[in-house]
């Protein structure tokens, strides 16, 4: 899917123009015309806010809160619209809500206008809103899109934060490490050379690193780069990406961690959607795609082939291995109780606040790694210097 800003033609004979997402640009003539308008221009749009640029999260978090306020207050979701866009002008997401008013103004609904600006609007977005707009809720469902994306935001910064520390602790022990192999250890070590003093073995192999990392270094720089892509490739096959994941939940901690975050975000957003009206297959179906874990995702397809199959939800989730006994009990209890909305919404509620546990664990073992690393390398580096001395100072008291 590209993006096009375009202009075209009413039936009126006004002119319109907008963003629109759509595969080419005769595609795009076709879409427009399904709403009685004729393609006048299409250009790909390109540059910093251009194709592949992307909204940030705190914008689509302010304009949901705008709307929900304004539909809340009774104002018209044209209205709205234009009162959203009027503080975002010059901004790609202004130009974006431009394009919706537009086409809601000739008749498309608001799920259908957003649906064709899959990069800012995801498909959880999308299915809510939808489910909103057929039940004449919408405004309470944007209401609840605010918190969601609220606690979404929150959990990332948290994630973030957790993890600055300990990245900026990894990237300052590889730079002392290199500066003392390449630069300061030899220099010392060329006075000890130069007398044909015979070094440390410990201190030919530092030596040894320190040309090896000053000689070969593009070759390093380009075998991480090809690691990168190499990874981002097999992240792109199905397969190659259920493979990572499961190699990722059996590591320990990390594992743990990554595996409480895709089950709070199952339990949060599977209470929210069936919550908004949208049964349990519909349900199964967007959490599928929308859980960045392969091989939850993968227990989740599963268990709407079973829940299809006849099975309940409990049942289906029985055996499923990343989902811990505390998780499907609560399933089970709220669907014998009817109420499992609000049943999940409390198993979501109980795992936020394992979250920031499984964090602090997590940060607390990196730490405590890139410490013990960061004393290794010092004390090697500092054992290569002194040995040569100590080695002399012994040959002068014999």
């Amino acid at each position: 899917m590209r993006e096009f800003r375009y202009r075209a033609l009413s039936l009126a004979g006004e002119t319109v123009t907008g963003l629109r997402q759509a595969p080419s640009v005769s595609a795009l003539a076709q879409e427009l015309s399904a709403q009685n308008l004729i393609l006048l221009s299409g250009r790909p749009t390109f540059g910093l806010f251009g194709r592949g640029g992307r909204i940030r999260r705190q914008d689509l978090l302010d304009f949901t809160l705008h709307m929900a306020t304004s539909l809340g207050a009774g104002i018209p979701v044209i209205q709205a619209l234009r009162d959203v866009e009027a503080g975002m002008s010059g901004q790609r997401f202004g130009a974006v809500i431009k394009a919706l008013r537009e086409e809601i103004s000739s008749g498309s609904q608001v799920a259908e206008a957003m649906s064709h600006h899959p990069d800012v609007f995801p498909e959880l977005y999308l299915a809510l809103v939808s489910a909103g707009e057929s039940s004449g809720n919408l405004d309470a469902t944007l209401a609840e899109l605010v918190t969601y994306l609220e606690w979404s935001t929150d959990l990332q910064g948290k994630i973030k934060q957790a993890l600055l520390y300990p990245g900026i602790l990894a990237t300052a022990t590889l730079g002392l490490f290199l500066l003392m192999v390449v630069f300061v250890i030899p220099r010392f070590m060329s006075v000890f050379q130069e007398l044909d003093y015979e070094l440390p073995t410990l201190t030919l192999r530092v030596l040894a690193v320190g040309s090896f990392f000053q000689h070969w270094w593009p070759f390093l720089v380009g075998g991480v780069a090809a690691l990168v892509i190499g990874l981002r490739l097999v992240k792109r096959s199905e397969r190659g990406r259920y493979e990572l994941d499961r190699l990722t939940l059996s590591l320990p901690v990390i594992g743990g961690f990554r595996r409480q975050l895709a089950l709070s975000r199952f339990a949060r957003n599977f209470a929210m959607l069936f919550g908004s009206g949208l049964d349990i297959l519909r349900v199964l179906t967007l959490l599928q795609r929308v859980v960045t874990n392969s091989v939850v995702a993968a227990e989740i397809a599963e268990a709407r082939r079973r829940v299809v199959s006849g099975d309940t939800l409990a049942r289906a989730f029985a055996g499923s291995p990343n989902f811990p006994p505390l998780l499907k009990r609560l399933i089970s209890v709220g669907e014998q109780s009817g109420n499992l909305d609000a049943t999940l919404t409390k198993a979501a509620d109980y795992l936020d606040k394992e979250l920031p546990r499984a964090i602090k664990r997590l940060f607390t073992v990196l730490e405590a790694l890139i410490i013990v690393l960061l004393g290794a390398l010092i004390a090697v580096s500092a054992l290569s210097m002194l040995l040569p001395i100590f080695q002399i100072q012994g040959q002068i008291t014999k």
